[in-house]
């Protein structure tokens, strides 16, 4: 088990306001794995406010609301409700003998001041003990206890009478009301242990409360470890991991994610090969521990009843078999009124030797329900050393995973993105062109990975884009796209980041000028042609590979150029080599076809941003085309002016942007252009001498 949790409480940083030290104090709490798992547990604090509509000072409860993680809880995250009333609908629910569930909805009635935050079905926890400050966690210590087949002793003999305990009962106003009656009865209590589930505990100050948290995290995880003895909790070691386990995970991946895809919705794949999870999967009480499925509702919710150990058996028939169990669970368990079943597949898959994949609509959800079977195992591990782990009854574990208030709460999130779980293999990482891609197709909720020769571009990109949209949905890699070994490398690094590629595309190009004579040299030649079609060809072949793997339709976008189709002075290896591009595309569509699609977009002159127009070149545009200047001018405006000038050579009168040209990359990458394939988009405000005859 992990080491003792240490406090970090800091008086000096501690906010005064009553919120902010509830805020203060649940960040801190939400920190540490140790303590509680992603989004679970949650924090109240009843204080006394004014009321707005009397002006008088009323009793009211903060509690972290529906959803949300505690280490990145703000004031916005808690929900205030008026004590009075929200105590009132304990005689409510009784008199008129109502279910449980309908409770819920009577929560907007006791709001205080109007607060949207909506309550979370752990309030009745906090509503009904009467200390200011309550704290229920997830920790895995703790849970393990609870999960113990004989947790009643031992929850007495590690916490004395401090401690409590409530049997298993689904979260809600029940489990509220049986909270009540054992204080009521223990009105020394400090806390309470709930079978199965996790624990809660109070205090009257918010330190108190905090550091009491950690005192009781640390006597259970203090007495895991000195049970343990040489004897492994989990058994003796009956596997060991594969020669080269990377390389067997990044073969089985794609497969394995098109595999797991469900009614067209994808899932994007999160890693795990923590000594953790390998210990795990080399035990011999894997596959005992693993059909037991898991304890605490939070776990489950994301990882369902249990995963898939995928052993022995191809995959196409682990999961057919495993498809089949689920469903067989859910005609088992279903009641009337349960909602339709969901995605079948498992949403994380064991592979001994080799390592856990989870699954997501997005990677944070896929890396967090990985966390919790990490979490899981914990737990597994810590009750096996102390007793024996025991889990739910699989009708009480259906009844959480098919519950209508997560029902409700599914419905209320805002539409998915129209490239949610995608995965987009964007090459070019500079400032242009390639970081308006990037912000269009991750404001569509594509995940995407950036690659570009330069490390340092590919740094400062996902820097930026990391910051503005969360570092679990973008990722970097390097490559030189003449050299197939380097892409594949760099395409392998983005299935084992996420499972696979859904779109690729590719604006890396080199524009190599004349010398002062007007001639390329024939390395320049063989620079231009390698670039510009060879790399253009080797990483739509790669893609293409791995996209055929999934068995999902694929999406390939490249840039060309409206130069293609313009014959002139001054580019003509350049120009070629992108009249070279637009034959390439044709020839792929036929050859990738029918699970492929490929297109490009071919842009006019784009000056703002470009990596291919640093300070000199436009100069020496400049003075071709007779534009005064001053070379004491900075680049930005000798680029404005330059951009300007060919802006009035188009019908439109306007500078092509880099914005106007992701929305077109944007358009060919969306199924909007389903059935367009072998395409050439112009994106050149209506230059007449590229118009084909």
């Amino acid at each position: 088990m992990n080491s003792l949790v240490p406090s970090k409480w800091n008086s000096a940083n501690a906010p005064q306001d009553p919120l902010e030290l509830l805020v203060y104090a649940s960040n801190l709490l939400g920190s540490d794995p140790r303590v509680t798992n992603f989004g679970g547990g949650n924090t109240s604090s009843k204080v006394v406010e004014t009321d707005p509509l009397t002006g008088k000072p009323v009793d009211v409860m903060w509690v972290k609301g529906s959803g949300g993680d505690l280490g990145s809880a703000t004031r916005n995250s808690f929900a205030s409700l008026y004590i009075e009333k929200f105590i009132a609908l304990e005689v409510r629910y009784r008199e008129a003998s109502l279910h449980e569930d309908d409770v819920v909805d009577m929560y907007r009635h006791c709001v205080f001041n109007l607060n949207p935050a909506a309550a979370s079905i752990d309030t009745p926890l906090h509503g009904f003990v009467p200390a200011r400050c309550v704290s229920h966690m997830h920790a895995d210590a703790v849970i393990a206890i609870a999960a113990a087949r004989n947790g009643i002793e031992l929850t007495k003999e590690i916490f004395g009478n401090r401690m409590g305990w409530l049997p298993w009962k689904r979260p809600g106003f029940d489990l509220g009301l049986m909270l009540k009656a054992l204080v009521d009865e223990n009105p020394s209590l400090q806390g309470a242990m709930m079978g199965s589930h996790g624990f809660i505990c109070w205090a009257e100050d918010w330190q108190s409360c905090y550091e009491l948290t950690l005192e009781f995290i640390n006597l259970a995880a203090n007495f895991i470890e000195t049970r343990t003895t040489e004897s492994h909790p989990l058994g003796d070691v009956v596997r060991t991991p594969l020669a080269d386990p990377i390389d067997a995970l990044a073969k089985l991946l794609p497969s394995l994610r098109g595999q797991v895809t469900h009614s067209g919705k994808r899932l994007i794949a999160d890693i795990n090969t923590s000594d953790a999870v390998l210990g795990f999967l080399s035990r011999s009480k894997l596959h005992q521990l693993v059909s037991l499925g898991t304890s605490c509702p939070d776990h489950f919710l994301r990882t369902k009843i249990r995963p898939l150990v995928l052993e022995a058996k191809p995959v196409d028939i682990a999961l057919a078999d495993f498809r089949d169990a689920y469903a067989a669970y859910y005609e088992r368990c279903r009641t009337q009124g349960s909602p339709s079943m969901r995605n079948p597949n498992p949403s994380v898959v064991l592979v001994p030797g080799v390592g856990m994949v989870s699954f997501g609509k997005t990677a944070t959800e896929a890396r967090v329900t990985g966390e919790f079977y990490r979490n899981a195992i914990a737990v597994m591990e810590g009750a096996e050393a102390v007793s024996e782990y025991t889990a739910l009854p699989e009708q009480e574990a259906f009844n959480i995973e098919y519950w209508q208030l997560e029902e409700a709460k599914l419905r209320r999130q805002p539409p998915e993105k129209e490239l949610s779980r995608r995965i987009t293999f964007l090459i070019g990482a500079g400032p242009g062109i390639g970081q308006s891609i990037a912000e269009r197709l991750l404001d569509a909720g594509s995940t995407v990975v950036i690659a570009d020769l330069s490390e340092s571009l590919v740094g400062e990109a996902i820097q930026k884009l990391g910051m503005s949209y969360g570092r679990d949905t973008v990722h970097g890699v390097t490559l030189y796209i003449t050299n197939r070994d380097s892409v594949r490398a760099a395409m392998r690094a983005a299935v084992l980041r996420y499972g696979g590629i859904d779109i690729l595309i590719n604006i890396a190009a080199v524009f190599i000028p004349p010398d002062l004579d007007g001639r390329n040299t024939d390395p320049q030649w063989l620079k231009t042609f390698e670039v510009n079609i060879l790399g253009s060809a080797i990483v739509s072949e790669e893609a293409a590979e791995i996209m055929h793997q999934q068995g999902l339709p694929g999406t390939i976008v490249l840039v060309s150029s409206a130069n293609a189709v313009v014959a002139k002075k001054g580019s003509v290896p350049y120009d070629t080599s992108k009249a070279a591009v637009n034959h390439l595309v044709r020839e792929l569509a036929v050859q990738l076809s029918p699970n492929v699609r490929i297109n490009a977009v071919a842009p006019a002159t784009v000056v703002a941003g470009s990596q291919m127009f640093p300070k000199d070149r436009v100069m020496a545009s400049l003075a071709k085309y007779g534009i005064d200047f001053s070379d004491s001018e900075d680049a930005e405006t000798l680029r404005a002016r330059l951009a300007e000038f060919y802006a009035q050579r188009t019908l439109l009168k306007q500078p092509v942007s880099p914005n106007k040209v992701a929305d077109a990359v944007y358009l060919l990458a969306t199924d909007r252009l389903s059935q367009t394939t072998g395409q050439i988009i112009a994106v050149d405000a209506g230059l007449a001498e590229a118009f084909l005859r």
